[in-house]
């Protein structure tokens, strides 16, 4: 009887230790295609066709519980001293929570709507492409949502810009996010 009230206890506190105190679970999002947190050269300044890039790689694990849609923005602020002008090199939304990744170049793939590219003349993801020498610093943030954004369209769409995205993510509940900084350093 000892032996199984050990048992017990052990897989309760297995099971506890995978949850923060708030109850969450650790919401995590990885690239293959960051290396120790700079992009790698393979992903800068995709070639390209019909205006559309091939998206970086993206996977994740312990989406939250009581989340039903999922929605991930990808950008950088040109201005470092300026937070709220961003370039947004990829926006998606209305993700399947059972969904885990998105394989390289699969950002328009699935069954989820995209965003305008960082130029607003493609639905498209942009790869980072520094025109000047220096470090660039980008962030890919995944969002665990309790709704899709009733205001956002569902289709995939131009007119949904970081603003657009963000504004939207906003009006609804945030059950958990986490984020990806990573460096495009230019030589």
């Amino acid at each position: 009887m000892k032996q199984l009230f050990l048992l017990i206890l052990l897989g309760t506190l297995l099971a506890l230790s995978s949850c923060k105190k708030d109850g969450s679970t650790d919401f995590a999002l990885t690239s293959a295609a960051v290396e120790n947190g700079e992009l790698s050269d393979s992903y800068k300044c995709e070639q390209k066709v019909n205006d559309i890039e091939s998206s970086i790689p993206l996977a994740w694990t312990n989406v939250p519980e009581g989340t039903t849609s999922l929605a991930i923005m990808m950008y950088h602020f040109p201005n470092a001293n300026d937070q709220t002008n961003a370039n947004s090199y990829l926006l998606l939304w209305g993700i399947d929570p059972t969904v885990s990744e998105i394989a390289y170049g699969g950002a328009d793939d699935g069954d989820w709507y995209m965003g305008g590219n960082k130029d607003g003349t493609a639905i498209s993801y942009t790869s980072p492409c520094s025109p000047s020498a220096g470090t660039h610093d980008y962030t890919i943030t995944i969002y665990a949502l309790s709704e899709t954004p009733s205001s956002l369209p569902t289709s995939s769409s131009l007119s949904v810009d970081y603003t657009t995205l963000k504004d939207a993510i906003n009006a609804v509940t945030i059950v958990g996010q986490t984020s990806l900084d990573f460096q495009d350093i230019t030589q």
